[in-house]
C-alpha cells in the first residue's frame, strides 16, 4: 500500500506523514473520524497541527501533500488503519500483538512502511551494497524478548539501537520496557526522522542522533538490541580502520555484522546484555575463529535463536537472535548458553565447549537426541577426504567468455553444472569450454580421464524437512565440473559408488543439516562429513555400491519423478535400500535410526519409515 501511496502523492515523505495521521487516530492520537473527513472537508492541517502539539512535533514526521487527495489515499484515510505483517510461524500467534502497549502495533505498521520507502529507494543493489536489510516488527519483538528472557535484566534502564533504522527495536523495547531510557543512531536522518514518528505513535520518546556508531561515543546501555547491516566492507581505509579498531576481525573478508557485534559490547556497561540480529556464519566459518574467540574472552553467550529466513529481499540470508552478556569481574559463573530454533527448546551449549570449538567452528542447533545421532555418525565414520579425493570445479573466472551454452564442438570438452544434477543423475542442459586459456586448459585437464562424483553446493531454500542439501551424481571420465560443483575422486571404483550412495542417504543429508545452517557447501565441509569407516576395507563398498549403480541407472533411465521428487511423490525403492544399507554400516541402533528418519522425513516418517528393510527396525518403531 505505501508504495502505491508514494507513487500517487509523488513524494514518499508525504506518504509517510499521511499514514502517520491515520495511525495516530488508530492510536488514539487524534479523535475518531478525523482523518475520514479530511478528504473533503480539507482539515489535514488543523489535525496535523492538533498532532504536533500533541507529540512535541515527532508527528506528521514531514509536511502533509497539498494536492487533492487519490483513490489510494481516500482509502487510507477511510479504511481501517493499516496492520503489521503476520508473525512468522515459530511466534505461535504472537510477535507485534504480544509486545506489550496495544498501541504498539501502529508503531510497527509505520517501521514497516517507512523501511519498505526507504528500501524501494535504494533499489536492490544499493540495498546489498549498504547491507541494509529492515526488520520485520515480530522479528525485532522477538529479539528484545529473547534479550529480557536470557539476559542479565528484565528492566533495563537504558536500550540503545546503534543500528536503529525506522526504529523497530526501538518501538519493541519501548513497549517492552515502557520504563526505559531509550536512545539511537543510524546514518540515515530520514531514518531517524521516521523512527521518532513510530515511537511518538506507541508515546515514547528517544534520544536519536546521527551518527557512525562504529565511531561515534554513545551513552552506554543496559541493553543493547539491533539489526546491523550485512555483508563485506570493500573500501580500503573502512577497512584499515576496523582491522586497527577491532583486530579480531582479521584473517579474511570483513563482514560489517561482525564489526558491529564486537562493537556493541563496548557500548554496554559491565554486566550489560546486547541482542543482535546476525547471520549465522560467524559461529560457522573457520576463518572467524578469531572472532569467536573475542566474543567468549569479552561476554558470556547466554543464547542464541535461529529465526529462519525473514527477509523477502535477501531469501537465502538466516538469521539468529544473538544474546551476548559483557562479562563482569564479580559475575558468577555463566550457565551453559540456552540453544532455541524459533520457540523449540533445543540442547543447551556448555561454555566449554564453545571453548573448545573456537576454531573449528559451533554447530549448535541440535537438540539431545540429535547431538547423540551426530556424535554416533562420528564415533563410527572416518571424515570423507580419508577415503577419497574432495575439491572444487573448475573455475573459469568470465562464464560470458568460457562457457558455451550449446553442445561441444570437436577439440573442446562437455561442462557439467549445479542445474545439471538431481540425486544419482545428470540433466544436461549442453554446455562446452570454449577458447581456453593455456591455464584454463590445464586446469580442465586435471578433471579428465578420471570418473568423478560431483556434489551440487549451492541448495533449496525449501522448508520441507527432506529438501535435500547435498545432490549428487557420477560424472563421466570425459566431462569437466564448473566450480558450482565439488568433486570426488578415488582409484576405487566400487568405493566411488558408495560414497555416491552414502551422500544421497538420509543418515548423510540429517547429519549435514545438523552440522551446518548454510547452504553453501564447500570442500571444506565437505572433506569433514562422516562416511562408514567400514568402507575403508577391501571389498566391504561393493554390496553399496551395487544399490548405487541400479539406483543410478534407475535414474538416469527413468521419469523425472525418480531423479527429484515432488513433495507428494514416495521415496524409490532403492533409495530406501541404500539407507538401510547405511544405517548397517554405521551400525547405528534403532532409537538413532528413528531420530535420523522422523528429523529428515517429518510429516511423511510414517509412510517412508517402514520401507527400509526389516533389519533395521528390530523392533519396529512406531
Amino acid at each position: 500500500m505505501i508504495g502505491a501511496l508514494a507513487a500517487e502523492l509523488r513524494s514518499g515523505r508525504a506518504a509517510l506523514s499521511l499514514l502517520s495521521l491515520r495511525l495516530a487516530e488508530a492510536a488514539g492520537l487524534l479523535p475518531a473520524g478525523t482523518c475520514a473527513r479530511i478528504p473533503d472537508r480539507g482539515e489535514a492541517e488543523e489535525a496535523a497541527r492538533e498532532l504536533r502539539a500533541r507529540t512535541g512535533g515527532a508527528l506528521p514526521p514531514w509536511p502533509l501533500p497539498r494536492e487533492a487527495f487519490g483513490k489510494v489515499a481516500r482509502a487510507l484515510l477511510a479504511g481501517p488503519a493499516p496492520e503489521p505483517e503476520a508473525a512468522p510461524p515459530w511466534a505461535g500467534g504472537g510477535g507485534p500483538a504480544r509486545a506489550g502497549a496495544p498501541r504498539a502495533r501502529f508503531s510497527f505498521s509505520f517501521c514497516a512502511a517507512a523501511e519498505e520507502l526507504f528500501a524501494l529507494h535504494l533499489g536492490a543493489h544499493g540495498r546489498r551494497s549498504a547491507g541494509l536489510y529492515y526488520t520485520p516488527a515480530a522479528v525485532a519483538a522477538e529479539v528484545v524478548a529473547l534479550a529480557l528472557r536470557h539476559g542479565s535484566s528484565r528492566s533495563p534502564s537504558r536500550v540503545l539501537d546503534p543500528c536503529a533504522g525506522a526504529g523497530a527495536f526501538l518501538c519493541a523495547a519501548a513497549a517492552a520496557v515502557p520504563a526505559a531510557a531509550l536512545s539511537g543512531a543510524d546514518l540515515h536522518a530520514d531514518a531517524l526522522r521516521a523512527a521518532r514518528a513510530a515511537l511518538a505513535l506507541l508515546g515514547a520518546r528517544a534520544e536519536l542522533r546521527r551518527a557512525d556508531s562504529l565511531r561515534a561515543r554513545l551513552p552506554p546501555a543496559d541493553l543493547l538490541v539491533g539489526n546491523p547491516p550485512y555483508g563485506h566492507v570493500a573500501d580500503a581505509a573502512e577497512r584499515a580502520f576496523l582491522l586497527d579498531r577491532l583486530p579480531a576481525l582479521r584473517g579474511g573478508e570483513i563482514d560489517r555484522y561482525a564489526a558491529f557485534l564486537l562493537r556493541s559490547l563496548s557500548l554496554l556497561r559491565p554486566g550489560g546484555t546486547a541482542a543482535l540480529l546476525v547471520p549465522d556464519t560467524w559461529m560457522t566459518n573457520a576463518r572467524s575463529g578469531p572472532l569467536r574467540e573475542a566474543v567468549l574472552d569479552a561476554a558470556d553467550l547466554a543464547a542464541v535463536c535461529d529465526l529462519g529466513k525473514p527477509f523477502a529481499a535477501a531469501k537465502d540470508t538466516r538469521v539468529q537472535a544473538v544474546v551476548l552478556v559483557r562479562r563482569t569481574a564479580g559475575r558468577r559463573p555463566p550457565r551453559a548458553a540456552r540453544v532455541l530454533r524459533g520457540r523449540e527448546r533445543l540442547a543447551d551449549a556448555p561454555r566449554a565447549e564453545l571453548r573448545q570449538g573456537v576454531g573449528r567452528g559451533w554447530q549448535l542447533y541440535r537438540s539431545a537426541a540429535e547431538r547423540r545421532l551426530c556424535a554416533a555418525l562420528e564415533a563410527a565414520g572416518a571424515p570423507l577426504e580419508e577415503l577419497c579425493d574432495v575439491g572444487y570445479g573448475l573455475r573459469t573466472g568470465d562464464n560470458a567468455r568460457f562457457v558455451a551454452r550449446r553442445p561441444p564442438r570437436p577439440g573442446e570438452v562437455a561442462l557439467v553444472g549445479g542445474e545439471d544434477v538431481v540425486p544419482f543423475a545428470l540433466r544436461l542442459r549442453p554446455k562446452a569450454l570454449r577458447a581456453p586459456t593455456a591455464q584454463l586448459r590445464a586446469l580442465a585437464e586435471r578433471q579428465l580421464g578420471r570418473p568423478r562424483v560431483c556434489v551440487q553446493r549451492i541448495r533449496t531454500n525449501s522448508r520441507a524437512p527432506h529438501a535435500r542439501w547435498l545432490e549428487a551424481a557420477p560424472v563421466p571420465p570425459d566431462m569437466v565440473c564448473l566450480d558450482s560443483l565439488s568433486t570426488l575422486s578415488c582409484d576405487d571404483a566400487d568405493r566411488l559408488w558408495a560414497l555416491l550412495a552414502v551422500l544421497g542417504s538420509v543418515a548423510l543429508q540429517r547429519y549435514h543439516r545438523l552440522r551446518t545452517t548454510d547452504v553453501n557447501v564447500k570442500p571444506a565441509v565437505l572433506r569433514e562429513l562422516p562416511v562408514p569407516r567400514a568402507l575403508l576395507q577391501a571389498g566391504a563398498a561393493g554390496a553399496l555400491a551395487g544399490l548405487s549403480r541400479a539406483r543410478a541407472a534407475e535414474a538416469a533411465a527413468g521419469a523425472p519423478h525418480l531423479a527429484r521428487a515432488p513433495i507428494e511423490v514416495a521415496a524409490p525403492a532403492l533409495e530406501r535400500a541404500i539407507d538401510a544399507a547405511v544405517y548397517r554400516l554405521f551400525g547405528l541402533g534403532e532409537e538413532k535410526v528413528a531420530e535420523a528418519e522422523r528429523g529428515f522425513w517429518g510429516p511423511r516418517f510414517p509412510v517412508e519409515f517402514p520401507k527400509l528393510a526389516q533389519e533395521c527396525q528390530t523392533p519396529r518403531v512406531a
